[in-house]
């Protein structure tokens, strides 16, 4: 039975360009008025409409996860990019499939007239589209974030844009520092069992997973939490690099600054694929992270910021909903 389409593109790919190309480089704008714009959620991922090379209406995921932007092959063809040096790689998602990419090419990629990104990897995502059931353009990865600060407001659907150069943080939310800030949206949190019995984490945020949270084989065994996911048929899910399987599990408690959530549903990765190497212990999804009013995603400072709903709790012993079946 196919579950949740969970995408986890969280790639081992570079942005390089075709031999010879020449790039233009991207001068994020120091000052501009704050630009929102609506956001689709389709099953649990956050599509917006960007500008390429003057086209409007492009359909780009928003995907925290992924080390690189991307663009369709197809789109790439659509536009006139033919691209180049195409091969066939593994290692680029969940799955233990090839994916067709080829050299980056140079884009002009802008959301209300600001430029957000000038590089994207070409990565053909026919077979993505297909079973995720959605138009993808492309996809927008970590190094749109790294730029600029982005604020995810789940109530109204709504991306806010904002120029990072003395921008200040003075929302109700908790704030919390990202441990590797040039290169990831990772936090630290700390994992509760039955028993009082805590284990720290160290967790990558990721808006292209539709998961509360998903663990890391090698976590789970190094800390001894296999109890906690009872013997039962896996998820097989569909990512990038096709399908692969996840074990169904229930955490106590997830605590995250100030903020405590409980009973969550939570999931096991069941291979090491090359996402997994990073250093991560697994990565916290959109299941979760739309629970709050907003996310505040402040990369060039290394912080991200969580505001609950008014006289809300993540508690209240509420188990987060699992992926769609």
């Amino acid at each position: 039975m196919l579950g949740s389409l969970l995408l986890a593109l969280s790639t081992t790919l570079f942005s390089q360009a075709a031999p010879g190309q020449r790039v233009s480089p991207l001068v994020p704008a120091e000052h501009f008025a704050p630009i929102t714009v609506p956001f689709e959620y389709f099953n649990r991922h956050i599509f917006i409409d960007l500008t390429l090379n003057g086209k409007t209406g492009m359909v780009f995921m928003l995907d925290s996860g992924t080390n690189c932007n991307i663009l369709s092959m197809r789109t790439s063809e659509a536009l006139g990019l033919m691209p180049v040096s195409i091969q066939q790689k593994k290692g680029l998602g969940l799955g233990s499939g090839k994916v067709k990419i080829a050299a980056a090419k140079d884009i002009d990629a802008s959301i209300g007239g600001i430029q957000v990104a000038n590089l994207m990897a070409i990565v053909d995502l026919e077979a993505l589209e297909h079973h995720f059931g959605h138009h993808i353009d492309g996809i927008l990865g970590f190094p749109f974030l790294r730029n600029f600060v982005v604020v995810l407001d789940f109530d109204k659907h709504v991306l806010t844009l904002l120029p990072s150069k003395r921008y200040a943080y003075r929302g109700p939310g908790d704030t919390l520092s990202i441990s590797s800030k040039s290169k990831s949206t990772c936090i630290h949190v700390m994992l509760g069992l039955a028993g009082h019995k805590q284990h720290q984490a160290k967790l990558e945020i990721d808006t292209g997973s539709d998961v509360t949270l998903l663990l890391y084989s090698h976590y789970v065994h190094g800390a001894r939490l296999e109890g906690i996911f009872p013997t039962q048929p896996p998820h097989v899910s569909y990512g990038l690099g096709g399908y692969f399987t996840m074990q169904l599990g229930v955490l106590y408690s997830l605590s995250m600054g100030r903020t405590e959530a409980s009973n969550l549903s939570i999931f096991q990765l069941k291979i090491d694929s090359a996402m997994t190497q990073k250093g991560f212990d697994g990565l916290i999804g959109t299941a979760l992270l739309d629970r709050f009013q907003k996310v505040v995603f402040d990369v060039p400072r290394g912080h991200v910021m969580f505001e609950l709903k008014p006289a809300d709790q993540i508690s209240a012993n509420q188990p987060a909903v699992p992926p769609r079946q």
